[in-house]
């Protein structure tokens, strides 16, 4: 059900009526404050004094930014099963790599294990958000030899920068260069020199099976 939050022009649940009744909620929970909407509807339930969640994400982007707003000590506050929400993930993909994990963790009241678990969830990192790709996630990108890229890394002709901490190279996309991308676009070398053998081996070297004097022999297929 959706609750409007307008009566005529006047907004009912401005942001400080919000703040008010969490005031007044938090003097009547005993232990953690809810940091969920799960947890919020169950307590607001028949409770017209209470704003709905939408609400309350409306001016915050969790639960437990709304308890730090009003000035509750952080110990009533926990975070662990909280959900995350779509404000939280926006500015988490939005700041990763740009802002450390470590101070993403704290704006967001989150631990770090917490912000970086979330963050591989997507399937990225952080230095992914910079931009910058190793040797092979560049290699299966342009879907040529991680071995030839990382020998033009190290002869200059793709820039990079070897992080000898995580012993891999690092590059930014925004650097690649006109040759650094004809390099990459390349077709994959091969050893062989000789013809690729497409599975008929008579047909490849022009031969043909004739039946001469009750004897299957091969002959060069211009011969009748």
């Amino acid at each position: 059900m959706a609750f409007p939050n307008f009566r005529g022009n006047r907004r009912v649940w401005t942001r400080d009526r919000v703040l008010a009744a969490l005031i007044q909620a938090a003097a009547e929970i005993q232990g953690p404050l809810p940091t969920s909407d799960d947890i919020w509807n169950r307590l607001k339930k028949g409770r017209y004094d209470l704003p709905p969640a939408s609400r309350i994400y409306e001016f915050f982007h969790s639960f437990p930014a709304a308890w730090c707003a009003v000035g509750m000590p952080k110990k009533q506050i926990s975070k662990r099963f909280a959900k995350w929400t779509e404000a939280e993930d926006s500015y988490l993909l939005d700041f990763a790599g740009q802002h450390t994990l470590e101070r993403i963790a704290r704006h967001l009241g989150r631990t770090y294990p917490a912000v970086r678990a979330r963050l591989r969830g997507y399937k990225i990192q952080s230095r992914h958000n910079q931009g910058f790709l190793s040797a092979a996630e560049l290699a299966k990108e342009y879907n040529c030899s991680c071995h030839r890229i990382r020998v033009a890394l190290k002869e200059g002709k793709i820039k990079g920068v070897f992080d000898k901490k995580r012993n891999r190279w690092a590059v930014d996309l925004a650097d690649l260069t006109p040759e650094a991308l004809i390099i990459l676009t390349a077709p994959k070398h091969t050893h062989k020199n000789s013809e690729t053998d497409l599975g008929n081996y008579y047909q490849r070297h022009g031969l043909k099976r004739q039946n001469i004097n009750g004897k299957v022999m091969v002959i060069a297929a211009s011969t009748c």
